[in-house]
């Protein structure tokens, strides 16, 4: 794991995954015609929200949960989030609420610089899994990433999946 550090000099957030809850119910059926907002059963059991002034998507269930997909910081989330909410208000289908954002997921990509020897990187890391005819790269499970992956390419490109901060 230290040589992976030693060899990333930057990682890019490429999506990063939160939730919120309103704790309280949302009518799905009262956002089909309002701009910004999509919502048809037929495609999913949720309102997806998204215009000009949000960074990326959010999902808004009829329980009151909202998932934000696709920013690239936790701040990029939060503003949605809280966007989202701000616009139910607005249009009468909750009352005012206080949100409390949580990450879920971060993804994030790195360059090594250099080619990898994967299969003499597997031979060297343990919770290493390489299966070429399965998946192109190698699967790292470190322990200091709690339950979070690293997805290591001959190339030298690297995925980090499953992360909860950046840190």
């Amino acid at each position: 794991m230290r040589a992976l550090q030693r060899l990333v000099p930057k990682l890019n957030v490429v999506n990063l995954v939160a939730t919120a809850e309103l704790s309280q119910p949302v009518d799905l059926v009262k956002l089909a015609d309002v701009e910004g907002f999509l919502y048809d059963q037929a495609i999913y059991h949720c309102a997806y929200f998204r215009n000009d002034n949000t960074r990326a998507k959010v999902s808004i269930f009829s329980t009151g949960k909202m998932i934000s997909v696709g920013g690239k910081s936790l701040e990029d989330a939060k503003h949605d989030l809280k966007h989202a909410a701000k616009k139910l208000e607005e249009l009468g289908l909750i009352k005012p609420v206080r949100i409390a954002v949580g990450v879920q997921n971060i993804v994030a990509t790195g360059e090594l610089g250099q080619s990898v020897d994967i299969e003499a990187l597997v031979r060297r890391l343990p919770n290493t899994i390489y299966e070429p005819e399965q998946f192109p790269g190698a699967i790292y499970y470190a322990k200091e990433l709690e339950g979070a992956s690293i997805l290591v390419f001959s190339s030298g490109k690297v995925v980090f999946a499953g992360l909860k901060n950046c840190s």
